[in-house]
């Protein structure tokens, strides 16, 4: 079977002309053999020698000619291809020699005759080897007529000659025939695995493309990488691809080979729009005598466009344009109706993955924006992260904080979008869309007009009197709402998805996490750092305070005072009056201290009955104005009576500025503290400096 496949490709060849050499040599290859064979039986007859003598070169000739290294050069030419049966005929008919002429009886190698045109009609020159066959057949007829005649000898035509030529051409013109009628066949067959090839080499094309479909990437990331693959892969001038938007229109989603393509199509305008609308491909062979086409490129001459659909469902429309040179015909509307059969599946199992894929991501990205929310526990960086990554996961123009104040207001805290004057103004309950989230407690979407809203805002908001597709989202702590999320997105149009609307409740219940462990986190540090009983700061904090004023000062230059205050006597009054009163003394020192300082002064109690001052920026003459004044004012308020009892009271001060020989903050507080010990040894009630 091998062998019989290796004889099939070495001598049925697809370049034809190779072919008929190589028959060419095997059928005079052939003549020699019976030649010899005749020969050996009959070594005195000589019927066959002048065949053995002409064969034998000519059969060398055509071997080197259909094996040898210009075999498809020589095979090509058309007058080889012409000549070569009537030459393989010349063979025989020489070799075999004429008929006898009187009696009309054929030479003993006249079968190679009828050898030469059987290979003859296997060769485009069958109707010349058959004329030269007839020619001669003839010419023998009428020289024996001639020689017969002339002798006076009665006519002995052998019928015999006759119905043999006319055998052998009948026979090799039926030959021919066959040849014909299997060559055309094969070529059919051809023809038909050509196409069937090319069609698999589309389908393996397209596979390859759409292979492109496998959840790694967005749907339209892909598609238009797919558009071009197409029209580079299948020589396409123009390609589009659209895709519905929801609101009955298309929109582009891939193209290649266009200036300016139409990027939203109308549902039934064009031909683009009326295959979405009819749902069958429309091929438009000349589109100027189309009255729906609408021209991209003022040279197409033809369109097709063909419906992508999984079930009823239109997923999408391909579109093929053509240009004057570059045509649009049935194989190109083949290939549109191939692309969307091939591709709805891919294309609906894409839509998929990218909603999976969308929602996942989602998720992802709220949980990382918890992260960072969660980890944050300074209330001000949160909320503006808060108001940034709202604006960012949900593609809003404006988004604003609304949250609840101590006095259980609600207010404008932060915004992105939000007009600044906005920010601190109060939300009231039921009043828009945030009014009436914090009333419900409840999800509001709708329709944010400005209307209503003061000119100075609307010319401040982004789409000035526009209206927006407004949400508004309740931050729940505790059950309650502690704050409204407000977002939205300029024009009406621009509504939220259900994948949106699922994003902005996760993020919300991340917010109300990180908000309530900021104020958390906030209580607990103020308890930290704060004297319950007096409300200052306690000696934790001015440990460190202390520290880092003096590490300012000493990189800014700028003077830094330390004030230590201690009341005199106090001992006296716990033993005369008792602790509650005692108390109701300090917290009395405390207001008047907190009230006679200077912005950015720090004031904490430093143990018992001594308080301390940090005044950055204030020298030393500054300082002592300021401990006077507290020392007046505490001995002022304590005219006033605590609990019925008048407890009269003095106070005494130490005061000490930066020098700059100081090692840190608690040198210099050990200096004020000097003072304060020259103050009680002065007599008490008055301030001492070092």
């Amino acid at each position: 079977m091998h062998l019989s496949a290796r004889v099939s490709r070495t001598l049925w060849l697809r370049e034809r002309g190779v072919a008929e050499l190589r028959w060419a040599s095997i059928t005079l290859w052939t003549m020699v053999a019976l030649s010899l064979v005749a020969i050996v039986l009959d070594p005195s007859g000589g019927d066959f020698d002048t065949v053995l003598i002409i064969a034998t070169p000519a059969a060398a000739l055509a071997t080197f000619a259909g094996w040898g290294r210009f075999r498809s050069r020589i095979g090509g030419l058309q007058v080889v291809r012409l000549g070569l049966g009537p030459a393989v005929l010349a063979v025989a008919v020489l070799g075999a020699g004429m008929a006898n002429l009187v009696t009309l009886l054929v030479p003993a190698a006249a079968p190679l005759v009828i050898l030469a045109m059987a290979f003859a009609a296997m060769t485009r020159g069958y109707a010349i080897a058959a004329s030269i066959l007839i020619g001669a057949s003839i010419a023998v007829l009428i020289a024996h007529w001639q020689v017969v005649g002339t002798a006076g000898i009665a006519d002995v035509v052998s019928d015999e000659f006759v119905v043999g030529a006319l055998v052998t051409v009948l026979a090799s013109a039926g030959m021919a025939l066959m040849f014909r009628i299997a060559t055309n066949a094969e070529a059919r067959a051809t023809r038909l695995a050509a196409r069937d090839r090319r069609r698999a080499d589309e389908l393996e094309t397209l596979s390859r493309i759409l292979a492109r479909f496998d959840g790694s990437q967005p749907v339209r990331a892909v598609i238009q990488s797919i558009v071009g693959d197409i029209a580079s892969e299948f020589d396409i001038t123009l390609v589009s691809m659209y895709l519905p938007d929801g609101d009955g229109r298309l929109s582009m989603v891939g193209v290649a080979g266009y200036d300016s393509p139409f990027h939203v199509i109308e549902t039934g305008v064009g031909v683009i729009g009326r295959t979405a609308a009819t749902r069958r491909t429309q091929f438009v062979p000349d589109t100027l005598t189309d009255p729906d086409y609408r021209a991209a490129r003022p040279d197409v001459r033809s369109e097709v466009a063909a419906p992508i659909l999984h079930g009823d469902e239109l997923l999408g429309v391909v579109n093929f344009e053509g240009t004057e040179d570059h045509p649009i015909g049935p194989a190109q509307v083949a290939l549109a109706e191939m692309v969307c059969h091939e591709i709805a599946g891919a294309l609906r199992s894409a839509r998929l993955d990218d909603e999976r894929r969308d929602r996942l991501h989602a998720i992802e990205r709220v949980l990382a924006v918890s992260r960072s929310l969660v980890a944050d526990l300074d209330r001000t960086r949160i909320v503006t992260s808060i108001v940034d990554v709202a604006a960012e996961l949900l593609s809003a123009d404006v988004v604003g904080l609304i949250s609840r104040g101590p006095d259980g207001i609600f207010r404008a805290e932060a915004g992105v979008g939000f007009p600044p004057e906005a920010l601190g103004s109060e939300v009231p309950s039921g009043l828009g869309l945030s009014g009436r989230c914090i009333a419900e407690g409840a999800r509001q979407i709708g329709i944010q007009d400005v209307v209503a809203w003061p000119a100075a805002y609307r010319s401040a908001r982004p789409g000035g009197d526009t209206a927006h597709a407004g949400l508004a989202l309740p931050i729940v702590v505790s059950d309650e709402v502690a704050a409204v999320l407000l977002v939205s997105r300029i024009g009406v149009e621009r509504r939220f998805t259900d994948l949106e609307l699922g994003i902005a409740d996760l993020l919300t219940a991340q917010i109300a996490i990180a908000l309530q462990n900021a104020d958390l986190h906030a209580r607990v540090a103020e308890s930290a750092v704060r004297d319950p009983l007096t409300g200052l700061l306690n000696r934790r904090y001015f440990d460190e305070a202390v520290e880092t004023a003096y590490a300012s000062a000493g990189r800014s230059g700028a003077p830094l005072s330390l004030i230590v205050f201690d009341l005199d006597h106090f001992s006296d009054v716990n033993n005369e009056h008792g602790h509650a009163v005692g108390d109701a003394v300090l917290r009395r020192v405390a207001r008047a201290m907190t009230s006679a300082v200077r912005t950015g002064d720090v004031v904490a109690r430093y143990g018992g009955e001594e308080f301390v001052i940090i005044a950055p920026g204030a020298s030393q003459d500054d300082a002592v104005r300021l401990a006077e004044r507290i020392r007046i004012r505490v001995t002022h308020e304590a005219r006033d009576a605590i609990d019925g009892f008048v407890v009269p009271l003095t106070i005494s001060a130490g005061v000490a500025s930066r020098l700059g020989d100081e090692t840190d903050g608690r040198g210099l507080f050990r200096a004020a503290d000097s003072a304060l010990l020259t103050a009680k040894r002065a007599g008490r009630d008055r301030v001492a400096t070092v």
